[in-house]
């Protein structure tokens, strides 16, 4: 699906045309899915890396019609003067289906539009299904792909689950949602992703650090200080504040895109770039960061929360959340890594809401 293929001899990536597939988009109706998902399928689409077979389907609670899905997400393509006719185009690949997450009549629907899609290609398709929805209903929706025989792959078809962060609530929740999901798929099938690894500045980090034998020998504690990592956002949470008096920042950008940014920076090198030793080196990574007692939580997190200004609401003041709400929108911290590298270098992490200014 991604057009993406690695040369793991040389590693290098290059991009191919991929087979037909078909894209299953699960909280269709939602933020991602205007801002990100789409405008990213329309780039694939105008650089020939969607294959003209493919199909994609969004489903979620809200009622609508095919015409008026197009119409909700057509202003977020992002067109230039020498792409003609491809919007239309691009849209005439996409349907939409309404239905309850846990009611079978809406697996039994899904089930045939995905047969109608595949009908008119030559090649059965994989499926994708991406669950850009909150993480309480990713063990309901998989059970129900599974129980409606969505996931079986007899037919020849690969059959894939997006999981978007973040995942679970807690370490004890996510063990759970862990073992759960890993009864009804395979590891290959899974997909737990972060967007944020799709940032072109954060794709470059290994091969700034690997690539180039002028800073490998200085990345280590030795010559380095101190590392810090930013991510800050002049807005506030606009739509979303439902999603982040559930979920807040640190849960929102601390578990997944600061800590894999702090991976890339930070790992040691792997003995491939293919997805599985890259990954084993990120564990290793997070294995050796010092863990901090209850006591001294405050001595290197630091949680905060924007208030009103001339340029916006206070958080408190965004609609559905709570006068009360203690929900940070901004946090700060010192992770050390007890390792050979990096032994005594402090790293600064720091995200956040409704800050002076945009930087990453």
């Amino acid at each position: 699906m991604s057009g993406v293929s690695c040369n793991l001899g040389t590693g290098f990536c290059m991009e191919v045309n991929s087979p037909p597939c078909i894209i299953v988009i699960f909280g269709a109706s939602g933020d991602l899915t205007k801002r990100k998902l789409i405008p990213a399928l329309f780039y694939l689409y105008k650089s020939n890396l969607l294959h003209e077979k493919s199909s994609i389907i969004g489903c979620a609670r809200s009622q609508m019609s095919d015409d008026e899905f197009r119409n909700k997400i057509e202003g977020s393509l992002k067109v230039s003067d020498s792409d003609e006719k491809k919007p239309a185009e691009f849209l005439s690949k996409v349907s939409y289906l309404s239905g309850d997450y846990y009611t079978e009549d809406t697996y039994v629907n899904l089930k045939k539009s995905i047969d109608e899609c595949s009908a008119s290609s030559s090649i059965i398709p994989d499926v994708v299904y991406y669950l850009s929805t909150p993480a309480s209903l990713y063990e309901g929706i998989v059970t129900q792909l599974s129980e409606n025989g969505l996931l079986d792959e007899s037919n020849g078809a690969k059959k894939r689950v997006v999981i978007e962060k973040p995942f679970g609530s807690d370490l004890e929740s996510a063990k759970v949602l862990d073992a759960s999901l890993s009864k009804l798929l395979s590891e290959e099938q899974t997909y737990r992703i972060d967007h944020y690894l799709g940032k072109e500045t954060v794709q470059n980090i290994l091969m700034l650090r690997f690539a180039n034998m002028i800073f490998e020998p200085l990345w280590n504690n030795k010559y380095i200080d101190n590392i810090q990592i930013t991510a800050a956002e002049s807005i506030g949470v606009e739509h979303r504040a439902g999603f982040y008096e559930q979920t807040g920042l640190l849960r929102d950008m601390f578990q997944n895109h600061m800590f894999q940014m702090l991976g890339l920076v930070a790992m040691e090198a792997p003995s491939s770039f293919d997805a599985d030793s890259i990954r084993d080196e990120k564990v290793k990574l997070l294995k050796s960061i010092r863990r901090c007692s209850p006591d001294e939580v405050d001595d290197y997190f630091v949680r905060g929360q924007f208030d009103s200004s001339d340029a916006m609401n206070g958080y408190r003041n965004e609609e559905n959340v709570s006068k009360k709400s203690v929900v940070e929108t901004f946090a700060a911290a010192k992770i050390l890594i007890d390792n050979w590298r990096w032994k005594g270098v402090p790293f600064y992490l720091r995200s956040g809401k409704g800050l002076a200014k945009r930087v990453s």
